[in-house]
């Protein structure tokens, strides 16, 4: 009985602002004159149209999508957390939820393809703590006429996939067209008018929880391919305040200082102890490229506080020199990561020429080559020596 009547209370068309904590977060914002009267109006439409969907929508999937994304605004609401910056994100999520869900069932669509190293490989088994089971992929969406890509968490919703929407702009640069510079230069602009900040610095919040932290919060990893973003665009003042989150010790920012170690860049904010490889490699080589370019000297000595801890702490994750870690102290990174490790590993190594880099982009690079040899086709394994294999239509 009390979920019947907690779901009755949330499909109520007709919230009243001193009963619904994100109609007032939204007055507050407007008496304070933190957001325009147009504004306050148009996402108080948006709200109220999401709970409509809800009360119209027939038990199952779709409703309980669309009431998830509810409550997790209404929670960062309730918890004080829905700040006028925060809001443009999570208003857009719950207009993107009603659309969809209103008239689709789950999305189907196909969602990061791994890392092109790895494809046609076929590994032989580790010795030592078992190897999780690959998850299935993520299912990854864009809406008409925007370029910001959501994934849809199940149980939790749609909710925008910030590192997901940059690497994809990254991907538009790399093609090298106009047309594609175009859609890449408008999508950091779309980018912008969803950014918060933390610290003082820009930063993407991600609004749904996750290992069992509350929104918002925000991630390392997307803010270094952010930075790359806007580095191909030549926008640098934005890059630079991206880049100053990494000087914003974690929880409110990503810093993780390691004394004499330098500073580890966290995957999470949230997450301090995480140390991640790939995140804290990807953070160093765009904050190598920021500070080669903007001459700071604030970016250098994040770079250079990043690359020692790196540096010495990177033989921890080459798992008795057989394979990488995922983390430090963890199992054994699955293909993907592994090949993300190598691959990180290698950038670093050629930018900076530390030792210590080198070593374990090599050990990693050796260990991928011995244990998950590339599959090849019957043509080319009887394809004679030093000529390529035929190719077949």
């Amino acid at each position: 009985m009390l979920a019947c009547g907690a779901a009755l209370a949330l499909a109520a068309p007709a919230a009243r602002a001193a009963d619904d904590p994100v109609l007032s977060a939204l007055g507050r914002a407007s008496l304070a004159l933190q957001v325009s009267p147009a504004q306050e109006s148009a996402w108080r439409a948006d709200y109220r149209h999401a709970v409509l969907v809800l009360s119209q929508l027939p038990r199952g999937t779709r409703r309980n999508e669309m009431r998830a994304s509810l409550n997790i605004v209404r929670g960062i609401a309730a918890r004080g957390a829905l700040a006028p910056d925060v809001m443009p994100m999570a208003f857009l999520t719950l207009e993107r939820n009603a659309d969809w869900w209103a008239t689709h069932g789950p999305p189907t669509s196909g969602g990061s393809p791994g890392e092109k190293g790895a494809v046609g490989r076929k590994c032989k088994p580790l010795r030592f703590p078992k190897k999780k089971r690959r998850k299935a992929r993520a299912s990854r969406l864009t809406f008409p006429g925007s370029n910001v890509v959501f994934q849809w968490y199940p149980g939790l919703g749609l909710q925008v996939q910030v590192n997901g929407t940059f690497a994809a702009i990254n991907t538009l640069f790399a093609e090298n067209t106009e047309e594609s510079k175009t859609q890449a230069r408008d999508a950091l602009d779309e980018m912008l008018t969803l950014a918060s900040r933390r610290g003082g610095a820009i930063t993407w919040d991600y609004l749904f929880p996750f290992g069992g932290a509350s929104p918002p919060w925000t991630s390392g990893l997307s803010q270094a391919t952010a930075i790359r973003a806007y580095l191909k665009a030549y926008r640098t003042g934005v890059a630079r305040q991206i880049a100053a989150l990494f000087g914003v010790r974690s929880p409110l920012g990503i810093r993780v200082p390691l004394g004499r170690d330098g500073n580890w860049y966290a995957l999470y904010s949230f997450a301090p102890g995480a140390r991640v490889l790939n995140a804290h490699l990807n953070a160093v080589i765009a904050l190598h490229d920021l500070a080669r370019v903007t001459k700071d000297p604030k970016i250098a000595v994040l770079e250079s506080e990043g690359l020692r801890a790196a540096r010495r702490h990177i033989k921890r994750f080459d798992v008795r020199g057989v394979w990488s870690r995922y983390a430090e102290g963890g199992p054994p990174a699955d293909l993907n990561y592994h090949v993300l490790n190598r691959d990180l590993a290698g950038a670093l190594c050629r930018r900076t020429g530390e030792e210590a880099i080198c070593k374990a982009s090599d050990s990693f690079a050796r260990e991928l080559e011995r244990r998950c040899p590339k599959a090849t086709t019957p043509q080319e394994r009887s394809a004679p020596p030093n000529r390529p294999a035929s190719r077949t239509s």
